[in-house]
């Protein structure tokens, strides 16, 4: 009889998982299949096909067919599809409620076993408190173990409002975790423009004097616009110890509204805008004569936009973000094919400036050629690369989704370390 067996039965997002199979006949050709659904509600689906000496197992056997090839144990998760005629919005959206993934195992065309596995991006034991105080919104993430922790504060991307999967699987770590809203949320800007970096200040005014937190060991974590914000603050405010920035950008750039024509900081201090370089929309300057109308219906990049105003050299320098200033180490991480913004060129611009300027810190930059913007947690599916954003557009990531995964894989564990490092456990 076949036994399905996938290993934990309960696992911490970007933690593997081992999937096989025993009791075949020898020469057997079985399709294992993964379906789950996202936040909300749409169906996503992956398979695999595989032959063995009456076992399968997806960590030494190649995928013969399927919706990946080859040999990849997380491929069974990572490659998983919409199976909808539903067209997405976007990504695979989480949320903080275990995702659970039915895994079944089929020989000619009937299912002959099947189990439910469980991604869990908040551990039992993790407590959820939302903040609404002292002019600070978000959501804090107190972990299971017990005493002052070192903490983290995690900034979302354009997207706006908290960003708590990724601050909830930080505090399953051990640490505690901010997740800070700095536009659209209630009480505080709608849009991604002239956003006050007191905003920043007050929550890691906040985030310090709170009892469980070790205030002489505090990170903070950014994902695209999120990654600007989160190296702009720690080069403000020096109690940040520690930075990670995923698919970072090197300046300060114009703000982002529905309001075409806008063209205002992304950010104040002190009441003032915060110097900015511009990006030009879509027109013959840079080869993007787009109709306003094809945008809402295919995905298009918006990496020329910020290569034009990369390209104003002394632009771009009035607009840098002074990270020599920032009290810690930096670790980036970017994408070669981030069609989003030029990633990989503004990281090189990071560690160039923070080599100049000898700063006393151990900075890294974890660099995947074939990437796009969308490095994720790993066993997360990669497969949809586009994201609708204000105005109803939908917005090329880049890469594909082999090399997106490959590269959340590769980066999870050196995030992970880089943080135990710097911050401790």
């Amino acid at each position: 009889m076949a036994v399905l067996d996938g290993s934990p039965h309960k696992a911490l997002a970007g933690e593997p998982w081992h999937i096989s199979a025993t009791g075949l006949e020898p020469g057997t050709q079985v399709r294992l299949v993964a379906e789950h659904a996202d936040i909300g509600g749409l169906p996503w689906k992956a398979e695999a096909v595989l032959a063995g000496d009456g076992t399968v197992d997806t960590a030494v056997q190649r995928s013969d067919k399927g919706t990946y090839e080859g040999l990849d144990q997380a491929g069974l998760f990572w490659s998983a599809r919409p199976d909808s005629k539903e067209k997405p919005a976007g990504t695979f959206t989480p949320g903080l409620a275990p995702d659970r993934i039915t895994i079944s195992l089929e020989v000619d065309g009937e299912s002959v076993a099947s189990q439910e596995v469980e991604r869990l991006r908040v551990l039992p034991g993790v407590e959820r408190v939302p903040i609404r105080e002292e002019g600070v919104v978000g959501t804090l993430f107190l972990p299971e173990q017990e005493g002052p922790r070192p903490a983290m504060v995690v900034f979302g991307g354009s997207e706006g409002g908290v960003f708590e999967p990724s601050a909830a699987i930080h505090a399953s770590h051990g640490y505690v975790t901010l997740a800070l809203a700095y536009f659209r949320l209630e009480g505080l800007p709608d849009d991604l423009v002239e956003i006050p970096l007191e905003t920043v200040e007050r929550g890691l005014a906040w985030l310090a004097k709170h009892p469980r937190v070790r205030a002489d060991a505090i990170g903070v974590w950014g994902a695209s616009k999120g990654a600007e914000l989160a190296l702009l603050s720690a080069s403000r405010f020096p109690q940040l110890r520690a930075v990670v920035a995923k698919s970072p950008s090197a300046v300060a750039w114009e703000g982002i509204s529905d309001e075409r024509g806008d063209h205002r900081s992304s950010w104040t201090e002190g009441g003032q805008p915060v110097p900015f370089l511009p990006w030009v929309a879509f027109t013959s300057r840079i080869g993007a004569n787009f109709a306003w109308t094809k945008l809402r219906h295919e995905p298009f990049a918006t990496r020329p936009m910020y290569e034009h105003g990369l390209a104003d050299r002394e632009a771009a320098e009035r607009a840098a973000i002074a990270v020599e200033r920032i009290d810690g180490p930096v670790l980036l991480v970017s994408g070669g094919r981030d069609e989003v913004w030029p990633a990989s060129e503004m990281a090189d611009m990071i560690m160039d400036r923070l080599k100049a300027h000898d700063h006393p810190f151990d900075d890294v930059h974890l660099h995947y050629e074939g990437a796009g913007h969308q490095i994720v947690t790993p066993y997360s599916p990669t497969t949809v690369n586009w994201l609708t954003i204000p105005g109803g557009m939908i917005e090329n990531l880049g890469s594909s989704p082999e090399a997106n995964a490959q590269a959340s894989a590769d980066s999870w564990a050196k995030i992970n370390a880089f943080l135990t490092q710097r911050l401790g456990e």
